[in-house]
């Protein structure tokens, strides 16, 4: 399986981090896909699994003493992706070995509204991180958090990385997933 990276944190896919809230708001969500299209979700046979295995969390900005806590849930991505930024493997991460094909995963960024988003199950991780401090998750050989290819009982379901500010913090939130599929 190849790897591969997505970030919310690029300009140059035309997305700047988000200002975190009190509420739980996705950083980056990725789910199966034949292909980066916003059709993926409205057909989604023949879609392909992934699995996350490396994940960067932090703030971008001036340190100041705030925590935030941050979570990956199963979700289900409805039809209308592109509200939340969706991007292509040629505008943010990538084929980390450039001999591999552009992965074919779903993945959007910095999600402005969580309507487009259904909790499919329970919290698979979860962390608290004061603003001065960023953190780094490495999943052991064979735990990595896999997201089904879809089938008529899964649908189209997936994987977010969520943030939200416990205690007044508004720091722009900034995350990197590194996958395979």
């Amino acid at each position: 399986m190849p790897n591969y990276t997505v970030t919310n944190s690029t300009v140059f896919a035309g997305v700047a981090p988000n200002a975190i809230t009190a509420t739980y708001q996705s950083l980056i969500a990725v789910a199966p896909s034949t292909g980066n299209n916003a059709n993926a979700f409205s057909n989604p046979s023949a879609l392909r699994r992934g699995k996350i295995y490396d994940l960067l969390v932090g703030t971008a900005g001036t340190p100041a003493d705030f925590s935030y806590e941050w979570e990956m849930v199963r979700v289900t991505a409805l039809t209308t992706p592109t509200e939340l930024g969706s991007i292509s493997s040629v505008s943010s991460g990538g084929a980390l070995d450039t001999a591999d094909a552009a992965f074919s995963t779903f993945a959007f960024m910095n999600s402005s509204t969580e309507t487009n988003l259904a909790t499919a199950g329970g919290q698979l991780w979860y962390v608290g991180i004061n603003q001065r401090a960023s953190y780094r998750w490495v999943a052991a050989p064979g735990s990595e958090l896999v997201w089904p290819a879809a089938t008529s009982t899964t649908g189209a379901n997936g994987i977010a990385v969520k943030v939200r500010s416990v205690s007044g913090g508004t720091a722009a939130a900034t995350a990197t997933v590194f996958f395979s599929e």
